[in-house]
């Protein structure tokens, strides 16, 4: 739903299908972190959705037996607006994206379409089958994004299949009613440790939302024990809601999840990807799943929305799409994973105590657990890490400019470089006319040699754009606009005296048209020798973020001088961005020896350059 919001925002015919006539289905993701709430904002939607019925989350803790809560992230030690999880029915999210997106003249929704399958022209995905009333037809389309879940059908009509990792425990869902005179706050977490099971309860306004946790295949078990058993299980583990598990009436009220921890290996083929849970599915630990999926959309949107407009979806697009959301899906497993291992494992197996994570007894080893857990409660760096982890992840995208409206201001000022490009500002438009001015006065045909001493038969003359007097503005939004897209944060922006000179004034003056403050600098080819010495003229890069800039890039050497000379005086890189990429090398060899993100605004193919 997000990614077809995005999209259609961006002027694209998109079509989202959904097999059910409504979004009511309990306990599907109902926590929306502080990356969706700031992206949410970043819409324009930002008002509207705090008015939807929902309750706040401050905190995550896990249980310890005998030892109490180990207090995993403190939502907020954040920065307002965005230090709490929103709880909220995941069809009241559903319904306020759709009616939103449904104001975008390019923006369908089919309900009760079943997607079924792929339609293939070679070996290009060229559409989704669909039933929809009965009969069965197919959806042509230039891209296929498959968001069907972890036992995606569209993923295995493409011929992908997952990686699965071992997961210790399944979980059940249900309701236990919540009195209005009973303490607690709304939203908080309560779990509670049994004999090889445990519980963990959500406070939410009226109801208690409770999760019952048992080893991994005992399905079965737990359906041939009944109701009854089920019962005394739950009242074991919370004595005090024993008044109340006869409102579990029979097994049918409780919503089994299979969980699952896996990841593709390749997460699309021609014509066709997979995000959130068909590319990565995710255990319940931290309830970060909906969040990622999200993330993943964005990340998509931002790349997929030109290749659409152009009518052509490259496979290098959808491969950029994976690259941008690998690491952070493969760092989130690597916590899950470990977190399974550490308590989830040894608790089914009866082999964690409190008595041995507190050191209590005789006979209380001193393990790895114990350390690992003491590290947990009492690092105050641990502390302030893990909320930012868990509420953003490794990588939190933002909207892309093309996709952002005015918003009303949100409660409290976003951080510096977090708040919304100038809305007033059309990208899109900004781009195509610099497309145009690019074509226009930029492209020399003819015999030339290349800095690389390779010759072409066209040059490509950037300084008649940079320093043009229409074209240099919209370079700055259009350069601005490709690092927001990117989710790239920075405080200064310049590269490699003369090329990347006026770039990086460009940028910082559409930086401060759009309420930001980003700095200009000028990297020498050598340090001086007389004066202060120094190769980085400007404001100072020093522990600040930086991006570095060029106009384009054969082989890559300006821009890898210009990394080496910010580092050089303190600055950190964060990307490097050039406005015209030749595809000649520059960008492999720049990532592989920086180690940052390559970024360009305009392809050679799109400028018709051979």
């Amino acid at each position: 739903m997000v990614l077809g919001l995005l999209l259609a925002r961006a002027g694209v015919q998109v079509a989202v299908l959904e097999k059910h006539s409504d979004f009511l289905r309990d306990f599907r993701g109902d926590t929306v972190h502080p990356s969706t709430i700031r992206l949410i904002d970043e819409l324009g939607l930002g008002g509207e959705f705090r008015k939807l019925p929902q309750s706040r989350l401050r905190g995550v803790a896990v249980p310890i037996p005998g030892a109490g809560l180990v207090t995993l992230a403190d939502f907020e030690s954040l920065k307002p607006p965005y230090n709490y999880v929103a709880m909220m029915p995941q069809w009241d999210l559903l319904n306020f994206l759709a009616s939103r997106a449904g104001a975008e003249p390019g923006f369908t929704l089919l309900m009760e379409h079943e997607a079924t399958g792929l339609a293939f022209d070679g070996g290009r995905v060229t559409g989704v089958r669909y039933a929809a009333s009965g009969h069965e037809a197919v959806l042509h389309a230039d891209v296929v994004v498959a968001a069907d879940g972890r036992k995606s059908v569209l993923r295995q009509a493409a011929g992908l299949y997952p990686k699965e990792y071992p997961v210790p425990f399944d979980t059940w869902w249900f309701k236990l009613p919540r009195r209005a005179s009973e303490s607690g706050e709304i939203a908080g977490v309560v779990p509670s440790v049994g004999d090889r099971d445990a519980m963990i309860a959500l406070n939410r306004t009226d109801y208690y939302q409770m999760g019952y946790l048992a080893p991994k295949g005992a399905y079965a078990r737990i359906r041939a024990e009944g109701v009854e058993r089920f019962r005394q299980r739950v009242a074991a583990l919370r004595p005090d809601l024993a008044d109340r598990v006869d409102s579990i009436r029979s097994l049918d009220d409780l919503h089994w999840l299979d969980v699952r921890l896996g990841r593709l290996r390749r997460w699309y083929v021609d014509g066709f990807l997979c995000i959130g849970d068909a590319a990565h599915a995710m255990s319940p630990v931290g309830g970060v799943g909906i969040n990622l999926a999200i993330q993943d959309a964005v990340a998509a949107a931002a790349r997929l929305a030109p290749d659409l407009l152009r009518g052509r979806v490259a496979e290098k697009t959808l491969a950029a799409v994976q690259r941008r959301r690998r690491m952070p899906t493969v760092a989130v497993q690597a916590v899950q994973r470990l977190l399974h291992r550490v308590i989830f494992v040894p608790l089914f197996a009866g082999r964690l105590s409190g008595d041995l994570l507190a050191g209590k007894g005789a006979g209380a080893a001193f393990s790895w657990r114990r350390l690992l857990f003491l590290i947990l409660r009492h690092n105050p760096v641990v502390r302030r890490v893990l909320p930012r982890v868990i509420g953003f992840g490794p990588r939190p995208e933002h909207a892309p400019a093309f996709a952002r409206r005015a918003p009303a201001p949100p409660p409290t000022k976003l951080e510096p470089m977090t708040s919304p490009t100038d809305t007033a500002v059309d990208t899109a438009a900004a781009r195509a006319r610099l497309l145009e001015l690019i074509k226009e006065l930029a492209v020399v045909r003819g015999k030339v040699i290349l800095s690389s001493g390779a010759e072409a038969d066209y040059y490509i003359d950037l300084r008649r754009i940079t320093l043009h007097h229409e074209a240099s503005k919209l370079v700055g939004q259009v350069m601005l606009a490709l690092a927001d897209e990117a989710g790239i944060e920075f405080e200064c922006a310049g590269g490699l005296t003369m090329g990347a000179d006026p770039v990086g004034t460009a940028v910082m003056h559409a930086a401060v048209d759009a309420g930001r403050n980003v700095d200009a600098f000028v990297v020498r080819k050598a340090q001086k020798s007389y004066g202060m010495g120094r190769q980085v003229e400007g404001p100072s890069v020093e522990g600040r973020k930086v991006l570095v800039l060029e106009d384009t890039s054969t082989t890559g050497g300006s821009a890898l001088t210009a990394v080496e000379g910010v580092r050089k005086a303190g600055g950190n890189v964060v990307a490097v961005a050039v406005i015209v990429d030749r595809d000649t090398g520059a960008k492999e060899k720049i990532e592989a020896e920086t180690g940052v993100p390559y970024l360009y605004a305009f392809g050679k193919d799109e400028l018709g350059l051979a």
